[in-house]
């Protein structure tokens, strides 16, 4: 005969807590000894307890309990609130025996009654168990505000529907000893009636694990035993999980036994419930194993009890995901509890990488006997997995990418395939007093420069990188660069004289004269860091790898705007700029600016420009000359004041009476036909001509402009309102004219 027994037989580490309680309580001898409730679900257990004088009492009992010479023992599944209180007032000392994960369920039920109490929220409770079972009684009585549904399974669920309401929050909770594959059937039907619900999956890790091992046993097997109390619900779903496979007996002990099953040729195996004694289990397979030449039932107990120790990777069976843990059956008592930080570096959703049946290895860390369970770290084995790839990345000069998981003193920590490396913050390429924040989180590429493998310690350059790939950028670059070669680029930094563009990982700097045509103080009047800009390479040198651009080009050229806007002649609004002795200085367009001279600022003399306009005044002008060769402009005030004054019509006004009315600074006819402008006047005239200001009163006569002719010629001229004004000349008087104009010199 083929004896399998399952490795999760006997008890829990729940009960085995409450019993080795119990045993230290009674060597001691001190107290008469109570239990509220049987202490576990174990008939033949309890029998044996009464006969040592530990007796069971219930509820009623409490008060006629002595504080000086009695103790009071909790049961395993717990009991209601209100008793814990009633021994709190009697005073009689109690050990709270209450399995861990039934408080957990406790602390579960207060914690989402108090958050729907702060939130203002209606919530339900939706409880999967027996109605009748001590632990769900316990369970229900946590709840205060809010009401508790018991359902006994996914039938329950569904007559529960037809009265709930559907526009409240539901909260679902399992006894920790209920069926496993009941409480997988009422998750899913209440996902598809309830819009809002939040699952707690508090099924004993324990529970489901001794479940799955029943099924995989029993497929094995011809005959399966089941041991345990009959009252004990966890021993209960392994038959009711077990028989669906293969004939199953439930049994209480050896003697119950059915040996008219039992037959040499056949696999039989066996399991036993969480409240359910070794001392029992051997007593069965003592019974199964006589005259079989199988391993003894010490043998395969010491099997099922195999140990595990700290530091120790282990490879086991995922049995449960949740949110943020997975439960791991490693083969021993306890149940591995891997969190979601010990998973891996980065977020990961924990139910959509990993499913109950999956192999898992893990490093076992931190033991918990009260709670029968064991913290355990998937990320430290697979960082002892890449140790390796890392010294292969160093020693070959790999190029690595990570995410960035924190910002820490002196550099930041990035995290690849589970293993960690340090980078300083002078290696991170961030500029020196930089912040390292804007780091965080992203995916950055870097090479391994240092490891230490008895630290298992990585150092890491992305500096080192970048680099690498700034020259194969400009050495691209400098493959295919020419003069007169148009980019789109990013201003990058501005100095006092220019401003340096990046071209694509290459730098050029465009001159502050190259930036403009009209002078500019600063670059920043052009442009700002940041700005994308077209410009052209001026010039290159390859020895020391410099790039000279330019920004202005003869498009923008505003000597080339002016021919289409301007003409001699035309009328304008200028902006006063500047202001000289001599004259002012008025902007005509962007980058041109044009000189009124100071007898060209009023129809009467005057004595300093600031006498008639300051900088920012708009004037009207008109254009009396623009000279492309020496890029000079020529703007007149004066000219549009004595248009002003020609208000009479030319025909109506006699020349007598024309020649009287001009005024004491216009000189004499004769005189005016040798007035032309400075620039206008031949060689031998130029030298006479200088600043009103610096001429002589007789040298002042012969300086005004050309287009104060005399009382005849003005009668000749156009109304003054007009855009276009159109004056002859000096040089275009008529001929006869001129011989008069001699002789009198």
């Amino acid at each position: 005969m083929k004896i399998l027994l399952s490795r999760h037989a006997g008890f829990c580490f729940g009960v085995r807590r409450a019993v080795e309680l119990l045993e230290q309580a009674i060597s001691r001898k001190d107290r008469r000894i109570f239990t509220l409730g049987h202490i576990i679900h174990n008939e033949d257990f309890n029998e044996s307890l009464e006969k040592r004088g530990v007796r069971c009492i219930g509820e009623e009992e409490i008060e006629s309990l002595s504080p000086e010479t009695d103790l009071v023992f909790i049961r395993t599944h717990g009991v209601p609130r209100d008793l814990v209180l009633r021994l709190e007032e009697s005073g009689v000392p109690f050990v709270d025996a209450t399995c861990p994960n039934v408080k957990k369920i406790h602390d579960i039920v207060k914690s989402e009654e108090e958050l729907a109490r702060e939130s203002g929220e209606e919530i339900a409770f939706v409880l999967l168990g027996d109605p009748v079972h001590p632990e769900v009684l316990g369970i229900v009585s946590e709840a205060k505000r809010y009401p508790v549904t018991v359902v006994n399974g996914p039938e329950d669920l569904i007559t529960y529907e037809e009265t709930a309401q559907k526009n409240i929050r539901h909260v679902f909770l399992s006894q920790t000893t209920h069926s496993l594959s009941a409480w997988e059937a009422c998750v899913a039907e209440a996902r598809r009636f309830f819009p809002d619900t939040t699952f707690y999956d508090t099924i004993c890790g324990v529970t489901g694990t001794r479940q799955r091992d029943a099924v995989q046993i029993a497929r094995q097997s011809d005959l399966m035993v089941v041991v345990g109390g009959k009252s004990s619900s966890n021993t209960q779903k392994l038959v009711s999980a077990a028989k669906e496979f293969c004939q199953t007996v439930h049994i209480r002990k050896a003697a119950e036994l059915p040996r008219e099953l039992l037959r040499k040729e056949m696999t039989v195996g066996v399991t036993a419930g969480a409240s359910t004694p070794d001392s029992m289990i051997k007593e069965v397979m003592d019974t199964m194993t006589e005259n079989n030449q199988e391993m003894s039932f010490e043998e395969m107990l010491n099997e099922s009890f195999r140990t595990i120790r700290t530091g120790e990777e282990v490879t086991g069976t995922v049995t449960s995901v949740f949110a943020n843990e997975i439960h791991v059956d490693l083969g021993i008592k306890h149940t591995g509890i891997l969190p979601a930080s010990e998973v891996a570096d980065s977020e990961q959703d924990l139910a959509e990488n990993f499913h109950p049946g999956d192999e898992i290895t893990v490093l076992v860390q931190k033991f918990n006997d009260a709670e029968g369970t064991v913290q355990v770290s998937k990320k430290r084995v697979d960082s002892r997995a890449n140790w390796s790839k890392v010294t292969e990345a160093y020693e070959s000069g790999a190029v690595l990418t990570g995410k960035v998981t924190a910002v820490i003193k002196g550099g930041i920590l990035v995290t690849e395939e589970n293993q960690t490396y340090f980078i300083p913050a002078s290696l991170t390429g961030v500029p020196k007093g930089g912040s390292l924040d804007p780091l965080m989180g992203t995916e950055v590429s870097f090479k391994v420069i240092e490891v230490d493998p008895s630290r298992k310690r990585a150092v890491a350059s992305i500096r080192e990188v970048l680099k690498e790939q700034r020259k194969e950028i400009e050495d691209a670059f400098w493959a295919q660069v020419a003069v007169d070669q148009v980019y789109t680029g990013k201003v990058k930094s501005i100095t006092s004289y220019g401003a340096f563009v990046d071209l694509g990982g290459v730098d050029g700097m465009v001159h502050i004269t190259e930036l403009s045509w009209k002078k500019l103080k600063s670059p920043a009047e052009v442009v700002k860091v940041g700005d994308e800009i077209t410009v052209y390479v001026k010039g290159i040198d390859p020895e020391t790898r410099k790039i000279s651009l330019g920004y202005k080009t003869e498009a923008t050229n505003p000597w080339n705007l002016i021919r289409d806007q301007y003409q001699p002649g035309d009328v304008a609004t200028v902006k006063i700029v500047g202001l000289t002795s001599f004259g002012a200085f008025a902007e005509l367009i962007p980058g041109i600016d044009g000189l009124i001279h100071i007898s060209q600022l009023s129809n009467h003399k005057v004595a300093t420009p600031a006498d008639v306009v300051k900088v920012g005044d708009e004037v009207q002008v008109e254009v009396v000359d623009i000279n492309y060769e020496t890029r000079r402009v020529s703007l007149s005030m004066r000219a549009l004041m004595e248009d002003e004054e020609e208000e009479a019509p030319a025909e109506e006004a006699p020349a007598e009476e024309a020649k009287e009315e001009a005024p004491v600074e216009e000189a004499p006819a004769e005189e005016a036909k040798e007035e032309a402008p400075v620039e206008e006047a031949p060689a031998e005239e130029a030298k006479e001509e200088a600043p009103v200001e610096e001429a002589p009163a007789e040298e002042a006569k012969e300086e005004a402009p050309a287009e104060e002719a005399p009382a005849e010629e003005a009668v000749k001229k156009a109304p003054a309102k007009r855009t276009r004004k159109k004056k002859e000349p000096v040089e275009e008087a008529p001929a006869e004219e001129a011989p008069a104009a001699e002789e009198k010199e």
